[in-house]
Parts: structure tokens; C-alpha cells; sequence
């Protein structure tokens, strides 16, 4: 009987530790009216705006005429004219200048910062209709990229050959949060037009979506912060619980010895 009682506080002691976090803590999507039925329109999720030092991707093509060299004053090699060399090999690349143009061969300067990839194609295909009977130009942003730091993880800067993405998607690269990650208060820093600004993000409510920061900008850092529960570590734990269950088990020890003399 000794030993099954020591056996027991001991397995009562394990389960003490273990249980640190209550599983609502570790939950999204769980606060806040219920998700309608009918599908949300996406509001929020507004067309990227190009940044001086983003990367531009863009290949001018001529679909009334299939003959390469008629369009290859307008297509630069990897490499030239701002390109960066540590993304993919694309036909042609161009960085946004500090002035916010990019360098287009014949055309000149082209202003770019500020303005949408939709917008920057049609001022590009308006000028190429001087020299080409139908322009088709293709643009595409190679150097998309966020930080994600704190309680996750494969915590990182990841780039990604995409115009934008969303919160969720982020953290999915980043491996999810760990289970001292904070949901109810994601903390992302946003850089755009020479101002930073700081929003705040619950996973828990089912609001998220409606959010400005929801959807990602060039260059966001994601902080997760660690929850309070943290702090307490298993080692900590265990001292505050073993010397009870010590004293637990001397007094059982005690009241054996007494009930068997007796």
C-alpha cells in the first residue's frame, strides 16, 4: 500500500506540470459573432503599392508579331539595370529607385512607387504603342517580403514571389505559433511612405479578417509575443510542487508506520 500511494502522488505531481495551458488559450477563431453563413465580400485586401527598392519583374512581349527582336529593346537581361541578382532568373528585372522610377530601355524613367502593378502596366503599355502594334507587358514583384519573430516556430525573414499575402499564410511558413505564443495580441509594424505604424491583431476573434493589418505590405515584421505562462517554467514548477508532495508522502509514511504498530 506504500508504495501505490507514492506511486500515485508522483503520477499527480507529472499531471500537475503538464497542465500549464488551458486549450482555449491555444485556440482561434473563437470569439465574437459566428462566421456567416453567406460568403464575405474582401474589402480590405487592396492592390500592393510598389516601394522604393522593391523588384520588378517585366517582360514586354508582341502578340501581332512572333519575331523575338522586335520586342528585345524593350527586355533587358538578368542583371541589368538594377536588377537583384539574389532573386529568381527572370527575363528582365528592374529595382525601384530612391526617386521612385525604374529605368525601362528606350522608354527612360518611369515612375513606379506609389502606384499599383495594374497602373504601372498601362502607363507602360500607353508608351510602347509608339513602337509596338499591340504591347503585352507582364509584371510581377519578385521581392515580397515579411519578418516573423517571438513565439513561433521557424521564426525568419522569408521572401516570397508573390504581390501579397495574408497573416495566416505567414504564419503557416513560419511553422505556426508555439504553445506560448499570444493569439489575442499579434503585434505587426508596418513601413510604408516613409511612415511606420503599429497594429494589433487577434487570432481569437472572429473579426481578424476585417483587419488592415490582416493582409500583408511589403517588408511587416509579425512579432508574437510569449504568454505570462512562460514564465513558469517546469523547473520552477517542480519546486514549488515537490516539496509538498515531499511532505505529502512523509506524513503518509508517518500514518503507515502508526496504523501498523498499531
Amino acid at each position: 500500500m506504500h508504495i501505490k500511494l507514492t506511486i500515485f502522488l508522483i503520477l499527480l505531481s507529472t499531471l500537475l506540470l503538464q497542465s500549464c495551458l488551458s486549450s482555449e488559450k491555444l485556440m482561434n477563431f473563437t470569439a465574437g459573432p459566428e462566421f456567416s453563413a453567406v460568403p464575405d465580400s474582401i474589402l480590405n485586401r487592396t492592390s500592393i503599392r510598389i516601394q522604393a527598392g522593391d523588384v520588378l519583374s517585366i517582360g514586354v512581349f508582341n502578340s501581332n508579331d512572333v519575331d523575338p527582336k522586335v520586342v528585345a529593346p524593350f527586355n533587358l537581361g538578368f542583371g541589368q539595370a538594377g536588377a537583384d541578382k539574389d532573386q529568381e532568373n527572370t527575363a528582365s528585372a528592374y529595382r525601384v529607385d530612391l526617386d521612385g522610377n525604374i529605368q525601362f530601355p528606350v522608354l527612360g524613367p518611369i515612375p513606379a512607387a506609389g502606384k499599383t502593378i495594374p497602373e504601372i502596366r498601362e502607363v507602360l503599355s500607353t508608351k510602347l504603342r509608339a513602337y509596338l502594334n499591340a504591347p503585352i507587358v507582364n509584371i510581377r514583384l519578385v521581392n515580397f517580403r515579411f519578418t516573423v519573430l517571438g513565439e513561433v516556430k521557424v521564426p525568419g525573414t522569408y521572401t516570397v514571389g508573390e504581390e501579397g499575402m495574408h497573416l495566416l499564410e505567414a504564419l503557416g511558413m513560419a511553422g505556426d505559433l508555439s504553445s506560448y505564443g499570444n493569439r489575442e495580441n499579434i503585434l505587426i509594424i508596418r513601413e510604408q511612405n516613409g511612415a511606420r505604424s503599429f497594429g494589433r491583431i487577434n487570432l481569437r476573434d472572429r473579426k481578424v479578417f476585417a483587419s488592415p493589418y490582416f493582409y500583408l505590405r511589403q517588408n511587416d515584421v509579425i512579432y508574437i509575443e510569449p504568454l505570462k505562462e512562460k514564465s513558469y517554467t517546469i523547473a520552477t514548477r517542480t519546486q514549488q510542487i515537490l516539496p509538498w508532495v515531499s511532505v505529502g508522502v512523509a506524513v503518509l509514511n508517518i500514518a503507515l508506520i502508526i496504523a501498523t504498530r498499531g
